[in-house]
Formats: structure tokens, C-alpha cells, sequence
């Protein structure tokens, strides 16, 4: 949190402090969780102790750090009890979902992605969301 400005600081505790971090996980001494911020979807955010790494899929570019990295600070300071251990899955020779996808037709799943948008809107426009950030962030 030392990296980041007082005022990043400020408003990472007022998310904090206003429960917005959601959902975390915690493998090892990485940290990761869901932030509700100012987008309409929540932030994925994570901190890994061990490397001494962070990020998030927020598009701040104002300094090293931004608030929804110093939320998941102040809950693993705070409230550690957030993150839920997350279990290491054994590794697979392969995925059978990954399998099955990869043998569906363009058109499937399309079909499929549509159905997933009905069903569980607010996934599907996170994802989308993220998209356009990563593909904004590749094009410059």
C-alpha cells in the first residue's frame, strides 16, 4: 500500500470499509477476489505476497497501484477471512469440458454463449467487459 497515493489509499479503504470486495480466493500467498468499483461490473483484483505482485483488470494507469488492489490489501489485513482457500486440482492429461468444447461447431457455440447471456446476464456482461479492456489494452 506504501506504493500507492494517499487518496488511492482512501478510496481502496472506503471499498473495503463499504464491503465491495466480493468473493475471494486464496492460493498459498496469492490473493485474488472480485471488487465492486465505479464500471457496472465488479474488478478482479489479486496480490500475490510470495512475488511481491499485483494487478488488476481495472483500467487505472495514474501510478503503480489503484483502490481496488488497496481494497484486497486492507481485507487481507483486516478480514482475512474473505478468501477461501482454493484447492490445487490435481493436473489432467484432459479437461473433458475442454474437450467438449473444443468439439463443438462455431455455430454451437455461439448457441451456447447465447443461452449462458439469458441465464446468467451479469457473467456474461463481465466478460464482455474484460474483453474490451484487454483488447483496448493490446491495440493501445
Amino acid at each position: 500500500m506504501a506504493l500507492a497515493g494517499l487518496e488511492v489509499q482512501d478510496r481502496g479503504y472506503a471499498l473495503f470499509s463499504r464491503g465491495m470486495v466480493l468473493e475471494g480466493t486464496r492460493q498459498g500467498k496469492r490473493y485474488s477476489a472480485r471488487i465492486k468499483g465505479s464500471a457496472p461490473y465488479p474488478y478482479r483484483a489479486w496480490i500475490d505476497l510470495e512475488k511481491q505482485d499485483w494487478g488488476c483488470s481495472c483500467p487505472y494507469t495514474w501510478g503503480p497501484v489503484c483502490k481496488h488492489v488497496v481494497a484486497v490489501a486492507y481485507a487481507i489485513q483486516e478480514a482475512p477471512e474473505i478468501f477461501q482457500a482454493k484447492r490445487r486440482r490435481k493436473k489432467k492429461t484432459a479437461d473433458p469440458k475442454q474437450l467438449a468444447l473444443q468439439e463443438l461447431s462455431d455455430e454451437a457455440l455461439l448457441e451456447l454463449l447465447w443461452e449462458l447471456s439469458e441465464q446468467r446476464p451479469e457473467l456474461m456482461e463481465e466478460f464482455a467487459y474484460n474483453l474490451l479492456q484487454r483488447t483496448r489494452e493490446e491495440w493501445g
